[in-house]
């Protein structure tokens, strides 16, 4: 009965070998479908496998759209189009809030978030500086128009404040910007019409993988962060390397040779 029982323990660590062996191949697709969108590749990712790639998709079978992450944890978007290097995304929240006119929108700030792996430029923004505004600082808001904002279009519907923009991509450093003004980022869509007709909850995403990044993936990595944000490439422990595989045949083939000796010796 002894005998029996270790027999079968080495014939179930040769198995267990030879399943390790044949694991030459990475979990992550190459590509995948999610909603009407095919043949999505790295930075996308499966809302199953997450760790396959920098942007999580989740909803692939909701309608009318999918949404997205630009990185995990991050804020979701609708998707509504793809192109090689960009994606349309879609805010509901900022539509709803556009929609009914209310002025909370401009408490909305975009920012890209930050990542080793990859980097993003949103296209369509509008510079608007939002002042603060009061019967006390009437002679602050004159010298404002008069001294920072020339040349800008003005809005006072918002109670407490007043807002300045102008149709231009150029860039604002902050010592540029008035003591009791902010400055925000909000997609426009239009030119024409006033200013929440010409905001949008549309956004347009350029992204471009790093080159740490690019090596990684087409080494056969994944592109991850450590926990201090820094760039990570982590290769499956279940791919083995050629030097693996040479070890796992060795150990199988001295293994196969252990049971045969120990079946004939008992036979």
């Amino acid at each position: 009965m002894a005998i029996t029982s270790f027999v079968r323990f080495l014939l179930s660590l040769l198995l267990i070998l030879v399943q390790a062996n044949g694991r030459n191949d990475s979990t992550c697709p190459k590509s995948f479908s999610c909603g009407n969108f095919t043949d999505l590749r790295l930075p996308y990712s499966l809302p199953t496998q997450p760790y396959c790639g920098i942007m999580p998709t989740s909803g692939c079978d909701a309608k009318p759209f999918p949404r997205i992450q630009l990185v995990p944890g991050g804020e979701w978007y609708y998707i509504l189009k793809m192109h090689n290097s960009s994606v349309w995304l879609g805010d509901p929240m900022l539509q709803t809030t556009l929609t009914q006119h209310k002025c909370q929108v401009f408490n909305k700030k975009f920012s890209l978030p930050y990542s080793p792996s990859i980097s993003f430029n949103m296209i369509n923004l509008i510079n608007i500086f939002i002042c603060i505004s009061s019967s006390n600082n009437v002679h602050n808001i004159t010298q404002n128009k008069n001294d920072h904002f020339v040349g800008y279009n003005m809005y006072s519907g918002c109670e407490g404040f007043i807002i300045y923009y102008k149709f231009s991509d150029e860039y604002i450093r902050a010592y540029n910007i008035p003591t009791n003004c902010s400055l925000i980022r909000l997609p426009i869509h239009s030119s024409h019409g006033d200013l929440f007709n010409m905001l949008g909850p549309e956004i347009l995403v350029e992204w471009k993988l790093s080159e740490e990044c690019n090596k990684c993936h087409y080494g056969g990595g994944q592109c991850q962060s450590d926990k201090t944000n820094k760039f990570s490439c982590h290769k499956d422990a279940k791919t083995p390397t050629s030097s693996t595989d040479q070890r796992i045949v060795t150990i199988e083939r001295n293994m196969g040779e252990l049971i045969l000796v120990t079946v004939l010796e008992y036979i």
